[in-house]
């Protein structure tokens, strides 16, 4: 295709500025922006069309197509006797002429926030969309951009260099969104996501909402990240989590912390010391480390400590029965503890390997490594049944769970 001829072709049809004429030809030619590209289209065409005038060619129309949007061939034209009026631009109607002037807008809207990244998102009228694919189509073009990628980048590269921040499509702070018809801008704000690990040393802390029993939250306990940042609001997502009377123990269970609407999105970075919990150093996530979390969560290997209370007298012996159940898949109905589940609901786990050692002989110290998801409780006592097998089961005793742990998430 030569791309002179389509433009010939191009402004034959419609007047077109000098970006919306380039913009048809986006994909040819590197580094050079949409204004550089129609402006130099349409000087190439001039002269070939001043050359054609001049030896005889019949192109008058051509120049006066060419004349209502280029001032070197109305000049021309004029000076031999032809008056052409300038026309605005089919497409656009002339909003591309000084688009980077919605730039002062979007500064202004950003004031207050410190951001690392952003992104610049429009909103275009329905009729300039409608008319640019109407062009396209005409002229059966595959090399055209869209008219909102133009827009945002120039908006963008200026907001850009005024920051001294780059834009970044795949991991913004902040979305700038322009309405061209009202000038309008608004921004919203992504959340800000850091990775960590929490230890939990309180068995009256619960991890996301207060229950009975627990005095306070993980959300609340670790709310002084959200002050650094100067977020909204926080919310904590965790891989799998413990009843509010478990010991989170060992490396600490992964999480990741979301501050929304954070002022900040550079801050401090250490992570916590409280009486019922230290939090781990934070370092940046990302919505898709959320998403690996909790999928990891349901397949992560865990190993709990737990002492049970026997309603008869254990042996050395008794404990070798234990064996049995190393490997086996254990089904579980849902707990009769846990109301907000459909009681018929079951669930498949794999345990591993399960050790005990007596403390005297009601008292047992188990040690459970299990598939994540495991009910570890219900595990050991059988919940009446609804756990099968169980270590109740395999020692032929009734148990009674005192004390459970999370020593460690593989």
């Amino acid at each position: 295709m030569d791309p002179v001829e389509k433009a010939r072709e191009a402004l034959r049809a419609y007047p077109l500025c000098d970006s919306c004429l380039g913009r048809l030809f986006a994909s040819m030619g590197h580094g050079i922006e949409n204004k550089e590209r129609g402006r130099a289209l349409k000087t190439v065409l001039h002269m070939r069309l001043i050359y054609e005038y001049r030896y005889g060619s019949d192109v008058v129309e051509d120049l006066r197509a060419l004349a209502r949007v280029h001032q070197p061939t109305r000049r021309y034209l004029r000076a031999n006797g032809i008056a052409v009026e300038e026309a605005s631009c089919y497409i656009c109607g002339g909003i591309m002429e000084d688009v980077e002037k919605y730039s002062e807008g979007v500064m202004k809207a950003l004031e207050g926030l410190e951001i690392n990244t952003f992104q610049i998102g429009s909103n275009i009228p329905k009729e300039v969309l409608d008319r640019e694919r109407e062009v396209i189509a005409r002229l059966g073009l595959e090399t055209a951009e869209s008219i909102k990628h133009e827009v945002n980048r120039r908006i963008g590269r200026l907001v850009g260099e005024r920051l001294g921040k780059p834009a970044d499509k795949e991991r913004p702070d902040v979305v700038a969104t322009v309405d061209l018809t009202t000038g309008e801008v608004k921004v919203v704000q992504n959340p800000l996501l850091l990775y960590t690990s929490y230890i939990k040393l309180s068995r009256s802390v619960s991890q996301g909402k207060l229950v009975p029993g627990a005095r306070k939250t993980i959300e609340e306990i670790i709310d002084h990240v959200r002050e650094r940042f100067g977020g909204t609001a926080l919310v904590l997502h965790a891989a799998g989590r413990e009843d509010v009377d478990v010991r989170m123990l060992g490396n600490g269970r992964p999480a990741i912390i979301e501050v929304k609407k954070p002022r900040r999105y550079s801050g401090d970075l250490s992570g916590l010391r409280a009486a019922e919990l230290i939090l781990a150093p934070l370092k940046p996530a990302t919505r898709n480390d959320v998403r690996e979390l909790k999928a990891k969560s349901k397949t992560n290997i865990k190993v709990y400590r737990a002492l049970a209370l026997s309603d008869k007298p254990l042996t050395a012996g008794d404990l070798e029965k234990l064996k049995e159940l190393e490997g086996v898949v254990v089904v579980q109905r849902t707990p009769r503890r846990i109301k907000r589940l459909s009681p018929r609901a079951k669930r498949r786990r794999m345990v591993y390997n399960v050790v005990g050692r007596l403390i005297t002989n009601r008292v047992l110290e188990l040690f459970v490594r299990c598939q994540g998801g495991l009910y570890v409780k219900e595990f050991i006592n059988g919940d009446e049944g609804r756990t099968t097998p169980s270590v109740a089961e395999a020692l032929g005793a009734k148990l009674d769970v005192v004390e459970l742990d999370v020593l460690e998430v593989e």
